[in-house]
This record gives structure tokens, C-alpha cells and sequence, in this order.
């Protein structure tokens, strides 16, 4: 048994994070003789290489092998964003970055700006324009006259009176919760920020709009009309 580190450990050619086996689809990839852990971060990301590879293992991505990526040379540049380097190339996870990290300008964590593109992560946000973009609220970001959500463009919203629901954060959910309420001067819009779109709540104008927070859970409201993610719920009545 070899201890590789951060509760993971090597039994003959298993790879165990404490009592669960890890690394299983590549079992047949891994050179078992040379693996060993190259730099952690918490308990929600972990490198690994062995002579021949670069892989790893992380809340944002399966277990994988960082192709390409040069075991010798590989560094990891920054744990917590997963940015990894090898010399030639920048990773962000698993994937190899079309653009120069070092020189690129962070926006926040998730939008950066490399060049005359901005970029949501890895992937290019088409049709941002670089001088006028900016952060509305963690993976929300607008230009002069477009809303982007997780990089992509949202068509039809009007971007100059969109803004979040007030009420939806309070002491204990501020910077927390992944789910809100937004609204333009047209409609009202449920967030889930690991959601693929924002979804548009239909029929309801912004001005019969409100939320409550009721037992740690977020509840919008339209009338006698409780929305939860969302979605109305018929009969349901708040305290």
C-alpha cells in the first residue's frame, strides 16, 4: 500500500480516496509504478501524474487525463480555479485553453478577456464586446446591448433594467444560494446559475412580482401564485 496523500492510497492497482475506489475507468491507462499525487486543493480537487500522463480528479470534472498536458513540466498554476500549465499550454481541468492564461484579464471566475474575445471559462462568448462587458451577478454579464448567462447570449431581455429580485438573499443565503428571481421591465426570470437557461416566467409582469424566504427556502410570488424553482404550486400557502 502506497499513501499518495489527502486520504488517497494506492492497494496493488486500485486507487482508493478512504474506503471508495477512484480512478476506475483508467485503470488500464495508469503506469501504477510511477503515480503520485502532484498538488490538492480542500477536498474538491486533486493532480496526479505518472510518466507517461497528467490527470485529474475533481468536483468539476470526473476522473480524467489531462491530454496533451506533459507530465515532466506540468505545474499547477492555480489549485482552487483549476489552472494547470506544462510549458506550451494552459488547462483549465481537463481541457486544454485556446487562449494565453497568464496574459488574459479575470472579469471574475468565470468570465476572462484574452485578446478581442471574452471567454466563459474555455468556451468564447460570441458577440461580447470587449469594451463595453462587465459583471452583473456571478455567471450573468452584459454588454451595451446583450445579456449573457454561463456565455451565452439571451435574446429578448432588456438589458438596462434587468436586475435581480430584492428579497432573494438574505444574512444567511448572501453570495450563497444558486437559485434567485431577476427581473427587466418586461418579465420576470428564475435563475439557477447551474442551470442551461434562464427560464422566463410566463404571464407575469414585474411589478405583481415578489419573493419570501420561508424555512431557508426561496419562494416567488404572484398574488395568490407561490412559484418554487420556478414552477407554480397549486395550494401551496406560506407562513
Amino acid at each position: 500500500m502506497k499513501d499518495l496523500g489527502h486520504g488517497f492510497t494506492l492497494v496493488d492497482r486500485s486507487i482508493y480516496l478512504y474506503d471508495s475506489e477512484k480512478f476506475t475507468s483508467l485503470k488500464k491507462t495508469i503506469d501504477y509504478d510511477s503515480f503520485e499525487m502532484v498538488e490538492a486543493f480542500e477536498d474538491k480537487t486533486f493532480y496526479f501524474r505518472d510518466k507517461n500522463r497528467v490527470y485529474v480528479t475533481s468536483y468539476m470534472c470526473n476522473a480524467s487525463v489531462i491530454e496533451g498536458a506533459k507530465p515532466e513540466i506540468f505545474k499547477v498554476i492555480n489549485a482552487e480555479d483549476g489552472i494547470g500549465y506544462d510549458g506550451n499550454n494552459y488547462y483549465w481541468y481537463d481541457r486544454c485553453l485556446p487562449y494565453d492564461y497568464s496574459k488574459a484579464e479575470k472579469y471574475n471566475e468565470y468570465y476572462l478577456r484574452a485578446g478581442n474575445k471574452v471567454y466563459f471559462l474555455k468556451d468564447v462568448v460570441e458577440g461580447a464586446d470587449t469594451k463595453t462587458f462587465s459583471i452583473i451577478w456571478q455567471n450573468i454579464a452584459r454588454d451595451r446591448e446583450s445579456l449573457f448567462f454561463r456565455g451565452r447570449n439571451v435574446p429578448d431581455v432588456d438589458v438596462d433594467t434587468f436586475k435581480k429580485v430584492p428579497g432573494c438573499f438574505d444574512a444567511d443565503h448572501l453570495d450563497q444560494s444558486h437559485t434567485y428571481y431577476a427581473a427587466d421591465r418586461n418579465n420576470v426570470y428564475f435563475v439557477n446559475t447551474v442551470g442551461k437557461a434562464l427560464k422566463r416566467l410566463s404571464g407575469v409582469e414585474p411589478s405583481d412580482f415578489s419573493v419570501k424566504i420561508v424555512d431557508n427556502r426561496l419562494y416567488g410570488i404572484r398574488g395568490k401564485d407561490i412559484c418554487f424553482f420556478g414552477i407554480k404550486k397549486k395550494g401551496l400557502v406560506l407562513g
